[in-house]
């Protein structure tokens, strides 16, 4: 169920990713009919676009590391990671994780569990999507001064201390589109930028739903609200991808998990 839901939510990403695009774009699209029209009639005059203005809010915001990593062996170990992801090679990623890789909180862990639950074998597996996603995003240090552990993505490895990671998420795309109700084509309120909002989880759709396709978030002082994509953000206690340098310098993957 949890893999069918994953799959879903793509969808409805790429559905929701097309309605952004569609209005960002608009205003390219205006000028070629305004041009058009203008050749068949000289006395039309265009309607002005008016651009979707910027969020006004006085949220933190939280930006992808803009210091890479200087070790040469991570530089090289996601270089391969990346390459395993794209061509789903099972058996290269099997010597990329740890032989006691965790995927779950409930002690369990080892190559047989995980490839139990997420099925790497098979091409339509969600795994490959999940890890693109995470690659894309970038990640951190978790942990200040030590360089051995390095997790995807940078909402779990830059998240502040002092914001409650249960209440909140972070928009993972400048210029999200934050909407007045929970639907593609409802009304645009403005234009995010990468900034850490509160969830409201009882206003979120679909309500009686454990993952949601649209999460109702706010800025701190609450006067800025509205429906966001799931697409558009990340959750630091969402899905994130742990590794660690052994004493031998190698890279591994040892835990892709969720919640806490």
């Amino acid at each position: 169920m949890k893999k069918l839901y994953i799959a879903l939510l793509i969808i409805f990403s790429l559905n929701a990713c097309k309605q952004q695009e569609s209005e960002l774009t608009s205003a390219n699209t205006a000028t070629q009919e305004t041009t058009a029209s203008t050749d068949s009639a000289q006395d039309t005059t265009a309607a002005p676009v008016v651009a979707l203005p910027s969020c006004q809010t006085d949220a933190l915001h939280l930006l992808p590391t803009d210091t890479p990593t200087t070790d040469a062996s991570l530089i090289k170990y996601m270089q391969q990671l990346q390459q395993t992801v794209q061509t789903q090679n099972v058996q290269q990623l099997r010597e990329l994780i740890s032989p006691e890789i965790r995927a779950g909180f409930d002690g369990s862990g080892g190559w047989s569990s995980f490839a139990g639950q997420w099925q790497p074998e098979n091409n339509r597996s969600e795994l490959w999507l999940l890890l693109d996603h995470l690659l894309r995003l970038g990640g951190g240090y978790p942990v200040e001064n030590n360089q051995n552990l390095y997790a995807l993505p940078y909402i779990y490895s830059n998240w502040p201390d002092s914001v409650d990671a249960f209440m909140h998420v972070a928009v993972v795309k400048k210029g999200a589109i934050l909407r007045e109700e929970p639907i593609a084509n409802a009304a645009a309120v403005c234009a995010l930028e990468q900034v850490i909002l509160k969830v409201d989880y009882g206003k979120s759709y679909p309500e009686d739903a454990p993952q949601k396709e649209w999460w109702h978030v706010q800025a701190p002082d609450a006067e800025l609200q509205g429906y966001i994509h799931h697409s558009d953000v990340h959750s630091p206690v969402g899905y994130r991808a742990i590794f660690n340098k052994n004493k031998q310098g190698k890279w591994q993957m040892s835990a892709l998990v969720t919640g806490d």
